[in-house]
């Protein structure tokens, strides 16, 4: 299903007055007719994905109370959709689930015997959302925040997002909205909502003997990945899309489909001199693959109101404040929908960072603030009011991560790091994103699994630099495919040459503190800024005063485009939820 709400209360009317309420909001949403479920204090709607309404909820034939729903995607025992969520509930009634056949990016609930018990998938990467009290829980952030009596914005919130483009930690804009906490289950009733064991942790291999045996670490990664992906291809067939770039991830993820007989629909976004369009181009024709190729940045220039109207309208689809901002000319959320038409699967290869060293840091121990310098930092002061302090706000993303990665102190092993970049950068940043493509249709992002990513966290660093290990996973599952030139300057079939590793090598020997500046020392000017962001468009969809953001910002000094597009959806965001 695409989307849910559960609301619990033991007062009746109370629970009939919210429901209404709440209903309301999801068909203001755009969301049709809801499946309706019930249990002793306890309801839940359910609603179809924008692209595909078939069911992804299970009723035992006679009715006796019991269900089994789950939202976003999931798989289990090679299955999907209603079949799939009746084995899955006689498993958790039996007690005989199966970690190592269940896959997905989903929110699963489950009635057994008349208790009501939510899980999401154990590394968090789809977003559900809660007030203070649990009394409401839903896979809309908006949904949520219109049920509470009054919204406060959270000051450290507003500049992560502006400069982040995501809220970290569990926390979001607001006080009375919270991120659902994924390392549990939610056993649910009327009076209240009990913290209860997650979903089984699958097996995963013990670490190699010997620690730099690469052949081990593959063998080791590979398992997990190929079990997910024979499980997407029993449940789509053939009915999977994928992008193919430059890169490595979208590079893996083909060879991974081809490996279990898929041949996906590929497209590849970009001018047709591009990086990623040149590569997409060579892969394909040499492999005799059909593409399609799309240039977004040919299509027509539109009005001011247009761009209003655009706004609007994506404004329930990325539930207020998508990591680019709401500021587009519409083609985004066309393609994201085109893609998953018809049940397709919407694969992405997200995460894919995991198989390599994505922060940049050398071999050894850090602490919580020099990783928050070194990835947090992306901001200037200058252009920050009201109650902005840098170090302050370091400290707090320092805060964060310390408590992501289950530290008692301010230390992070590199296994931490290498840990984080699944559980804190992509639940937090990409889980967004996987929320938005679940509500349209069937999405995916195999590499952050909670199987495949303990086993790459083992992975040395030193295999892990300059992209080493991630070719190495290309070629032993598609050595054609390995083979072809990439964006790096470089194919996949070997060692990266010396040039890579030199280049490499000047950011991983930049002290955190220097990355810490590295950013505001850019020369930056409006010049070049989308036409979307001029004055005559942002007037068309807020007030160009920003009577709420100016608190925060400077705005006139904001020279970063991909900041201003952010500070202009947050400006919207409050004005449709009348925070003043």
């Amino acid at each position: 299903m695409g989307a849910f709400f559960l609301l619990r209360d033991d007062v009746p009317d109370r629970l009939a007055a919210r429901l209404a309420a709440l209903s309301a909001d999801m068909a203001d949403q755009g969301h049709g007719a809801p499946v309706a479920l019930s249990a002793p204090g306890v309801e839940l709607r359910v609603y179809a994905k924008q692209t595909d309404d078939a069911p992804n909820v299970w009723m035992p034939p006679g009715g006796d109370g019991d269900f089994c729903v789950a939202t976003g995607s999931l798989l289990y025992r090679d299955g999907r959709g209603a079949d799939a969520l009746a084995r899955l509930h006689g498993d958790l009634r039996g007690g005989t689930l199966d970690p190592n056949a269940l896959f997905g990016t989903f929110c699963l609930i489950a009635a057994v015997d008349g208790k009501v018990t939510l899980w999401t998938d154990r590394m968090g990467t789809y977003p559900v959302w809660h007030d203070t009290g649990m009394s409401v829980i839903s896979s809309s952030f908006l949904a949520v925040a219109r049920a509470a009596e009054r919204l406060t914005l959270r000051d450290q919130c507003v500049y992560e997002y502006v400069f982040q483009g995501a809220t970290y930690g569990g926390e979001t804009l607001f006080h009375e909205v919270s991120l659902l906490d994924s390392t549990r289950g939610w056993a649910l009733a009327a009076r209240g909502a009990e913290a209860v064991a997650p979903l089984p942790a699958p097996a995963v291999a013990p670490p190699p003997a010997r620690r730099g045996d690469e052949a081990a670490h593959l063998d080791r990664v590979l398992d997990p990945l190929r079990r997910y992906f024979r499980a997407i291809a029993a449940a789509f067939g053939g009915k999977v899309d994928t992008a193919l770039s430059g890169g490595y991830d979208s590079r893996l993820t083909l060879a991974l489909l081809r490996e279990q007989g898929v041949t996906p629909h590929v497209h590849v976004y970009g001018s047709e001199q591009s990086a990623d369009v040149r590569v997409a181009r060579a892969v394909t024709e040499g492999e005799g693959i059909a593409l399609k190729h799309q240039d977004k940045g040919l299509a027509p220039r539109i009005t001011p109101e247009r761009l209003a109207q655009v706004v609007a309208d994506n404004f329930a689809p990325f539930q207020g404040h998508p990591p680019d901002g709401l500021f587009e000319n519409g083609t985004d959320l066309e393609t994201r929908a085109s893609r998953c038409a018809g049940g397709v699967l919407m694969l992405n290869g997200g995460g894919g960072e995991v198989f390599r060293n994505f922060f940049y840091l050398p071999d050894r121990p850090v602490s919580t603030l020099d990783l928050a310098n070194c990835f947090y930092s992306g901001f200037d002061p200058a252009v920050c009011a009201g109650p902005f302090h840098g170090g302050r706000y370091l400290r707090t993303m320092a805060d964060k991560l310390g408590r992501t990665a289950g530290v008692s102190g301010d230390v992070l092993s590199r296994r931490d790091v290498e840990f984080l970049y699944a559980g804190f950068r992509c639940r937090f940043w990409m889980g967004r994103n996987n929320g938005v493509n679940n509500r349209l249709g069937w999405s995916l992002t195999p590499f952050i699994d909670a199987a495949v990513v303990p086993a790459a966290n083992d992975v040395p660093i030193g295999l892990k630099n300059h992209g080493r290990f991630e070719a190495a996973m290309i070629h032993a599952v598609d050595p054609a495919l390995a083979a072809y030139a990439s964006d790096y300057g470089h194919d996949f079939s070997g060692p990266p040459p010396l040039k890579r590793v030199v280049k490499d090598w000047t950011t991983l020997a930049r002290p955190p503190i220097l990355r810490r500046y590295s950013y505001r020392l850019r020369r930056r000017t409006r010049a070049g800024w989308p036409y979307l962001l001029g004055p005559g468009y942002v007037a068309a969809v807020v007030d160009p005063a920003f009577p709420r953001l100016s608190r925060y910002f400077r705005v006139d000094r904001v020279n970063d485009p991909a900041h201003f597009a952010r500070i202009c959806t947050l400006e919207y965001l409050l004005d449709r939820l009348k925070v003043s």
